[in-house]
């Protein structure tokens, strides 16, 4: 599903009426029908309803008011407040006003206690409260009037919808101001506000509702980036085929350098979900030391101990076997469990000169961030799946302004190091060098695991391995990786899911998208 962000809404709609010629009473009213037509769908069973309106200055309070006008047309009950005054209102707002009062509707300001009264006797007894305060808008700090229904309407029983944005969400970057509705449904209009998806406003949005304004479609030429939230049906577009007369090696082979003391799990792991995500083969390269730990923990891989240091960890000597051991081989992951030693740092340069796609996780992205000047010797195309401290050090920013800015930051480090690159976190975002963004759609807390990062990686690399391209496997592999963890919190809870499991659910997660 294509989405954009509020600013990029507003270039549109500017465009539709000034290039277009559409008049903009006209977009208002097709925006207000599909919001009334939500709600009559959402409670069919309501013979009449009793609805509250709250209603802003600007083009949403107007959306707001052609919304109650035919609501009331088909039987409805309605009740409208305004949140500023009248010298305030927007023409359109004042136009669609004077329509629905003509019909005999009332409306109040909120203002004064008695009205604070009415607004208190009305949400004891309504079906749905229709948020149409301030959209797109929000640019500055909310008024204390408005800060004041905020707080009202989050401590009701009644359901809430918000119109195209809830008050107090950013449609840009999903940040909340200091209080924010919280709605049950959000209906928006013509394509998904990327605010929409991210948090911490996706916890204030409730069921997503794209309503068809009738907005031409090119609009989205407009825009600098294209971006994508996504879905079942774009994944499954990626699905590597599988071949019934296929044998291990049509589905790739995986090399996987990984793995230290006290940290063996992280290779375990990275290496099972290259297997578990559907490559033929994998071959794990370890630290002598512990190689035969690791051939009886996972038997169906091949093991490689590699020559180490005196601190177990893998040696740069180890070169000159795993240049041998690259042969056939279609992808490899580096990093998960390595350590971040002198001889790490020079291994990873080796790895850089392989024109093989790469997957760089966890201590491999650590080593790149003190030695970024080595991915100029990078020949083969990559993935960078950094967490959010990760990806603070390998910017030289802080988590705070990863976390506050996440596609931009995506975006930036994907533009600086010519790789894909998947900003893990509760709603994951991949961004590529040729500014295409996805913001994946699955995903819960039963993935906040020690190792499920190990997995993703893995599971990524798989993908590489079956011929995706790096853009197809990190949005394939974060997609799954998050179905899987959706479905063991279905099966078991989200609280005490293991890596293991995650690995483990993952041929489920690729079931689910061949149906």
């Amino acid at each position: 599903m294509r989405i954009i962000t509020g600013s990029e809404m507003k270039k549109i709609d500017l465009w539709a009426q000034t290039e277009k010629k559409i008049p903009p009473l006209l977009l208002m009213e097709n925006a207000g029908r599909s919001v009334a037509l939500a709600i009559q769908n959402l409670y069919r069973d309501k013979e009449k309803g009793n609805f509250v309106f709250l209603v802003g200055k600007g083009s949403n309070g107007g959306d707001a008011l052609v919304a109650a006008r035919h609501l009331y047309q088909q039987g409805a009950d309605i009740k409208v407040f305004f949140l500023f005054p009248a010298d305030d209102w927007q023409g359109l707002v004042r136009k669609n006003w004077e329509l629905l009062e003509d019909l005999g509707v009332k409306g109040h300001y909120l203002a004064d206690e008695h009205s604070f009264y009415l607004f208190k006797l009305c949400l004891s007894n309504c079906t749905l409260l229709v948020d149409g305060i301030l959209g797109t808008g929000l640019r500055k700090q909310l008024p204390q009037n408005v800060v004041e229904v905020i707080e009202l309407v989050n401590n009701c029983s009644c359901p809430v919808l918000a119109i195209d944005v809830p008050t107090g969400v950013d449609a840009d970057n999903g940040q909340v101001s200091g209080k924010c509705i919280k709605a049950q449904y959000t209906v928006t209009f013509a394509w998904a506000k990327r605010g929409l998806v991210l948090y911490p406003a996706k916890k204030y949005v409730g069921e997503l509702l794209v309503a068809d304004i009738s907005l031409p479609k090119e609009g989205l030429n407009l825009v600098d980036s294209i971006q994508h939230y996504v879905d079942k049906e774009l994944v499954q577009s990626f699905l590597p085929p599988r071949d019934e007369a296929g044998y291990k090696n049509t589905f790739g082979h995986v090399l996987v350098i990984a793995g230290a003391p006290g940290m063996m799990g992280a290779a375990y792991l990275a290496s099972k979900a290259v297997l578990r995500s559907g490559a033929g083969m994998v071959t794990a390269c370890v630290p002598q030391s512990l190689a035969n730990v690791f051939d009886l923990a996972l038997p169906e891989a091949i093991t490689k101990g590699l020559e180490e240091t005196e601190k177990g960890t893998l040696s740069v000597l180890s070169w000159s076997v795993i240049k041998e051991i690259l042969a056939g081989k279609k992808a490899l992951v580096f990093g998960p469990g390595l350590g971040t030693e002198e001889q790490i740092k020079q291994l990873l340069q080796k790895v850089f000169e392989v024109d093989l796609p790469l997957v760089l996780d966890a201590d491999g992205l650590n080593v790149l961030a003190k030695k970024p000047n080595v991915l100029q010797k990078a020949r083969g195309s990559l993935v960078l799946t950094p967490h959010p401290g990760e990806m603070a050090r390998l910017l030289g920013t802080t988590v705070t302004l990863v976390q506050k800015n996440r596609v931009e930051i995506a975006l930036q480090a994907a533009e600086k190091f010519k790789a894909v690159v998947v900003l893990k976190g509760a709603v994951t975002v991949i961004a590529t060098p040729e500014k295409e963004v996805f913001i994946n759609s699955t995903g819960c807390s039963a993935l906040a695991t020690a190792g499920a990062g190990d997995v993703l990686a893995g599971a990524i690399g798989g993908l590489l391995a079956q011929g995706l391209s790096p853009k197809q496997a990190a949005v394939l592999g974060v997609y799954l990786h998050g179905l899987a963890g959706e479905m063991l919190a279905e099966e078991k809870g989200a609280r005490g899911v293991l890596a293991g499991d995650v690995v483990e659910a993952l041929p489920l997660a690729l079931k689910e998208l061949e149906m």
